[in-house]
């Protein structure tokens, strides 16, 4: 019989392998020494030397130290990019991110700090010399590797910068900036293509000024209609609400964000203050699900009883994880896993009778020991565990099947 739990809060008796499962998973998928590995897999590595790899999802330039960087963020290899900076997503199987800055980014002074590509949970980042001017268009960025030693397809990508001849601590001036948080996965619900946010600033003689700054939907520096991005000559002693208009129509789990978080109300002083970062993050939204189907073959030996179940885990990168329980034969659906995400299948060897193997096969295709495979849209992957039985004696039997007295 057929029996599928799902790990929640309280895990069920295999809670002492999901350690195991989700170092294989990481290490497999991130390129990293991993804390564990099937025994003979080959250990996965960094897919570019020119890129520091990072065993972590990482999705702002605070978390490569660039905190008060201008940010411009990408989904899969989409085009995105501001008045300053452009990137352009090239190529498939593996998807490549390029970037330039613009004629009037050269004018501006903009410096590029970093490139960061994810691909599965893992980033590969960028730095100088391998950033433009030094390095021009086609770099041909990319994302880590995944278990299979092939550089994964693009989840999302950023590029941080600065100004180097902005001027910083200037009454008067304020700059506001988009950061954009993509989830794990594809949307259900489609993200905004763009963005508008309102700057109203009341001057100490009570008259007021408003200004509408638009950004792309990959966020960066924000353009008034008559295509200025830094807002000047503001009067001394004014106060600025600074709203970003529309977030109610954000799908649901987005969460918007200002520092400082006074900008919304009741403003802030641009004697004090001349940058606004909003920050719209959409990890929490909800994504497409998909499904994979795990599948027991079973080879009997030539003598011998053959157990009456067997037991395999599964862990996914979106938290996906559980065990299933089946006899010969059987197979099994696991469902509402985020497209896109990688699973990792394991069935422990010692669970086995003496002396028996396991091995895999995914989409028909046999795989290393414990394999890691990506799930899909539109394609139900299936992983088949088949068990290759050799003769023993009752003795040798898991105790469930035992003979008893």
């Amino acid at each position: 019989m057929m029996r599928t739990t799902r790990r929640s809060a309280a895990p069920p008796r295999t809670v002492r392998s999901t350690g195991l499962l989700v170092s294989a998973l990481a290490g497999l998928v991130l390129g990293m020494a991993p804390a564990y590995a099937a025994p003979g897999a080959p250990e996965p590595v960094p897919s570019d030397s020119r890129a520091t790899f990072v065993e972590q999802n990482l999705t702002t330039c605070a978390q490569v130290g660039f905190p008060n960087d201008v940010q411009i963020s990408g989904e899969n290899n989409e085009n995105s990019g501001d008045a300053y900076v452009k990137a352009t997503g090239t190529g498939s199987n593996p998807t490549k991110v390029q970037v330039e800055i613009t004629p009037a980014g050269k004018l501006a002074g903009v410096v590029v700090d970093a490139v960061v590509v994810k691909g599965g949970p893992a980033s590969n980042v960028y730095k100088a010399p391998y950033l433009p001017p030094q390095l021009a268009a086609p770099q041909n960025y990319i994302a880590p590797r995944n278990s299979g030693g092939n550089v994964a397809d693009i989840s999302h990508y950023f590029v941080c910068y600065h100004f180097e001849q902005m001027p910083r601590g200037v009454e008067g001036e304020l700059l506001v900036l988009k950061r954009v948080v993509y989830p794990q996965g594809r949307p259900v619900e489609p993200l905004p293509t763009s963005y508008t946010v309102v700057v109203t600033c009341t001057g100490p003689d009570g008259g007021s000024a408003t200004e509408t700054l638009t950004f792309s939907g990959g966020g960066g520096i924000g353009t008034t209609a008559d295509g200025r991005h830094i807002l000047r000559n503001i009067p001394s002693g004014s106060t600025c609400t600074v709203v970003e208009q529309g977030t109610d129509s954000f799908p649901e789990g987005a969460t918007v964000t200002y520092f400082p978080a006074a900008a919304p109300d009741p403003g802030i002083s641009t004697d004090r203050v001349n940058n606004v970062i909003i920050t719209n993050d959409f990890s929490d939204v909800e994504v497409v699900k998909t499904r994979f189907k795990i599948t027991k073959n079973v080879v009997p030996p030539a003598f011998g009883r053959v157990p009456s179940s067997f037991t395999v885990d599964y862990s996914c990168q979106d938290g996906a994880a559980g065990e299933v329980e089946l006899s010969a034969g059987e197979t099994v659906t696991v469902d509402d896993v985020a497209v896109g995400t990688y699973c990792n299948v394991s069935e422990a060897a010692s669970e086995l009778p003496r002396g028996w193997t396991v091995s895999y096969a995914v989409g028909g295709v046999a795989s290393a020991e414990d394999p890691v495979f990506q799930v899909v849209d539109g394609r139900t992957v299936s992983v088949v565990v088949t068990n290759q039985g050799t003769g023993m004696s009752p003795d040798d039997i898991p105790g469930k099947d035992k003979d008893k007295d």
